[in-house]
C-alpha cells in the first residue's frame, strides 16, 4: 500500500467515524 492510499483510507474512516457519531449522538453536533 502506497503513503498516498493509507492516507486516503484514514482520511475515509475518520470521515465514517464522524458520520456515524452525528447519526448516534445529534445533540453533540
Amino acid at each position: 500500500m502506497s503513503p498516498a492510499n493509507a492516507v486516503g483510507l484514514a482520511l475515509a474512516v475518520v470521515i465514517a467515524l464522524l458520520l456515524v457519531a452525528a447519526l448516534l449522538f445529534p445533540e453533540r453536533f
